[in-house]
């Protein structure tokens, strides 16, 4: 029976180390980009199935269409004014998304039509939420699940409705607006491996689901104050196909080992891939002002009981704040070291509880030059 109890603690062990988390140290940050490639034809694509310790294999993505998701300062959109608190700007087309970033989670603050980016006068402005919206949590375990509901709405000036569309109408509006109804949900719902082109990641794969509804108002003041009204369908049999609700599903593919997605999977409506935007290189740990840098830390043995030793690969010599932080980002070791071209660093985490940390060397400027996951048994 001791023998049994040991074996089955062994294998949850197992699976536990070798299980993918997703921490706060791939947060992005102002000033990070992240590229990718787009494929359209979805070759060798196969989801496989949910649960632990699975395995994909999409080295056959191929493409010459690129992608780009860039954190830019906040003070760099048009409507930043309207979102003081933000900590960055994601730029979409016309779109403008305001985003706050925690320790243990990013927040939507808003969305906002550029202004200026419609040949249209009056169209534009904010949309700051009642409520931020939490987009992500740290740490992302496997079968982790996240959810939210946001509404946006563009207003249209009535100026520039033709005549011939407000003569449909059985009372003449003073404005309109459209509402973008999206509800979006994920779950964590496997773990593994993920061969790309480029390299292998340790992936957790996230099942994302969105449903969006679009649907038209009309503000209504003459002969009677009836306020705002929902005209959609009406408005359905004058702009066909315009108006109603659309879902999709997609598979995001993410690790601790890099910022951004590793890949991410669109699918139709029968559940076949469609496209495939990947990450066409093997960098990690992407840092700001659009630099990229290799992982310039060893931590062995790994797990550890004990010791841990933490080799510099090409680090430049000097003085450097270590840091050791828990899965929810709070800090166990800050100790100032010195690290040279020859000399290993080693660290004691006998007391340390079980579990999975992160260490990160910071330089005498401030600058986060290296990080590495580690795990105690």
């Amino acid at each position: 029976m001791k023998l049994i109890s040991t074996l089955i603690l062994t294998l949850i062990a197992s699976f536990l180390i070798g299980q993918t988390i997703i921490t706060n140290i791939v947060q992005p940050a102002t000033g990070d980009s992240f590229y990718y490639k787009i494929d359209t034809a979805s070759t060798g694509i196969l989801l496989g199935n949910t649960g632990g310790n699975q395995s994909w294999d999409f080295s056959l993505l191929s493409s010459n269409i690129n992608s780009s998701e860039v954190y830019r300062k906040s003070s760099e959109g048009s409507n930043s004014a309207a979102f003081p608190t933000a900590d960055a700007v994601v730029i979409q087309g016309l779109t403008e998304n305001y985003y706050k970033f925690y320790t243990n989670r990013i927040e939507l603050l808003g969305t906002a039509t550029r202004a200026g980016g419609l040949p249209i006068p009056g169209v534009g402005g904010a949309n700051v939420f009642p409520k931020p919206v939490v987009t992500q949590k740290y740490p992302e375990n496997y079968t982790d699940p996240l959810s939210y509901s946001v509404v946006n709405s563009i207003n249209i000036p009535i100026a520039i409705i033709p005549d011939s569309i407000l003569a449909l109408l059985p009372l003449k509006p003073d404005s309109i607006r459209i509402n973008f109804d999206t509800k979006f949900s994920k779950v964590a719902d496997a773990w593994g491996t993920l061969k790309l082109p480029a390299k292998t990641w340790n992936v957790l794969r996230e099942k994302r689901q969105t449903e969006s509804t679009s649907t038209l108002d009309a503000f209504i003041s003459k002969p009677f104050p009836i306020g705002w009204i929902d005209v959609t369908a009406l408005a359905s049999g004058i702009f066909t196909g315009f108006f109603g609700t659309t879902k999709t599903t997609s598979f995001a593919f993410v690790s601790n080992e890099t910022k951004g997605l590793i890949a991410s999977v669109n699918l139709d409506t029968l559940g076949n891939p469609t496209t495939v935007q990947f990450k066409p290189d093997d960098k990690v740990f992407v840092i700001t002002e659009n630099e990229f840098a290799i992982n310039q830390i060893k931590i062995y043995p790994n797990p550890s009981k004990h010791e841990i030793n933490i080799a510099s690969i090409n680090l430049d010599p000097g003085s450097y704040t270590l840091v050791v932080t828990d899965v929810y980002g709070k800090e166990i070791v800050r100790s100032n070291r010195f690290i040279s071209n020859v000399a290993n660093l080693k660290l004691d985490i006998s007391n340390f509880l079980n579990g999975a940390y992160y260490m990160k060397l910071i330089n005498n400027k401030g600058t986060e030059k290296a990080s590495q996951a580690f795990v105690k048994f």
